[in-house]
């Protein structure tokens, strides 16, 4: 017997959804690399990228190194570690989290991240 799909599915999120290390790679394989300490190098890809794109990117290298398990690193990422560590700058940092991502990203702390259910958006932002 099969089960029947509701299609109201289509349009229902999971918040508490694993990420997809599959989708994570396909989104950071061009502009990144990340070493075993969660250090993160930025490729000449990355370089290309607008500021604004180039914060989606950091956020996502987070993640990765969280679900990694890089000790001494969390997921949250305030408006000035943002700037310093995507190489942005700071008004760029506060418009990425303030306006232009405000509907991708989630307070988490003293800082922000981009829930796993949102990942297939961050994607298709950047292509």
């Amino acid at each position: 017997m099969t089960e029947k799909k509701d299609e109201l599915d289509e349009i229902f999120v999971d918040k508490n959804e694993p990420a997809d290390k599959k989708l994570i790679v396909d989104i950071l394989k061009p502009y990144v690399t990340i070493d075993n300490e969660g250090v993160i190098n930025f490729t000449e890809e990355y370089e290309k990228l607008t500021e604004n794109k180039k914060a989606l990117i950091y956020f996502i290298c987070k993640k990765a190194i969280i679900l990694r398990g890089v000790e001494g690193i969390t997921e949250s990422v305030g408006q000035t570690e943002l700037s310093k560590c995507a190489q942005i700058s700071g008004s760029s940092a506060r418009h990425a989290i303030f306006r232009d991502y405000k509907k991708i990203l989630k307070k988490e702390g003293k800082g922000y991240i981009i829930p796993n259910h949102k990942l297939r958006k961050v994607k298709e932002l950047l292509t």
